[in-house]
């Protein structure tokens, strides 16, 4: 027996599909649809704008009142399949076939440093432990799930949850080092690995050595 809040679930991924398939869509035309009454679909509308996966986008004008037009919001795009890791690994191997292991260490080394220059900014003029907090932040604005603890010892521990360039990492470890590199650079302190998702961890532990 299907439960209610298993319908009703079933019924917002097909509000998401809809969307995604037709583009933005008014209420009314996701209730013909899938045949069910307008104030149900809003009900479900307002649910999926609370969880950040639709948004208004306009008005669809025609005879009578103007009509609302619900849109995906970039969150639920990343709800369907991709191929972009399939991509990357193949536009890596391609460097690594023209340029050897000393192409594919320059590319990850000039990333390294791109991405220093975009966050160091953030981090400037405050002390170890507010560096490790935006440090954080700025990790769980790119999909990290990010969060760091004081050790009693005085050490910082910084974990990441997630990796989003693990299927990189898992062929090429100087993603890992890089990654490692680059926040020593920011937070000037030594920072230690002690475990990462590419490795077959449960998330990636970095201990941050504070010398103050």
């Amino acid at each position: 027996m299907v439960t209610p809040q298993r319908e009703q679930g079933e019924t917002r991924r097909q509000i998401l599909l809809l969307l995604r398939q037709k583009g933005p869509m008014t209420a009314a035309e996701l209730s013909k649809e899938l045949g069910i009454g307008a104030v149900g679909v809003r009900q479900h509308l307002a649910l999926l704008e609370r969880d950040g996966l639709v948004q208004t986008g306009g008005v669809r004008r025609a005879i009578g009142r103007p009509s609302h037009l619900y849109a995906l919001t970039d969150a639920a795009e990343a709800l369907f399949p991709k191929a972009y890791d399939h991509l990357l690994i193949d536009a890596l191997e391609f460097v690594r076939a023209q340029g050897g292991e000393d192409a594919i260490e320059r590319l990850f080394e000039a990333r390294r440093k791109r991405l220093y220059v975009e966050y160091s900014p953030r981090l400037e003029g405050r002390s170890l432990p507010e560096r490790v907090a935006e440090l954080a932040t700025i990790l769980n604005e790119h999909g990290y799930m990010c969060e760091w603890r004081r050790l009693p010892d005085g050490a910082i521990e910084l974990i990441e949850h997630n990796c989003p360039i693990d299927c990189v990492a898992r062929s090429y470890p100087q993603a890992c080092t890089h990654e490692r590199a680059l926040y020593e650079d920011l937070l000037r302190a030594p920072v230690e690995r002690q475990q990462t998702i590419a490795a077959d961890g449960r998330c990636c532990r970095f201990r941050i050595a504070d010398e103050a």
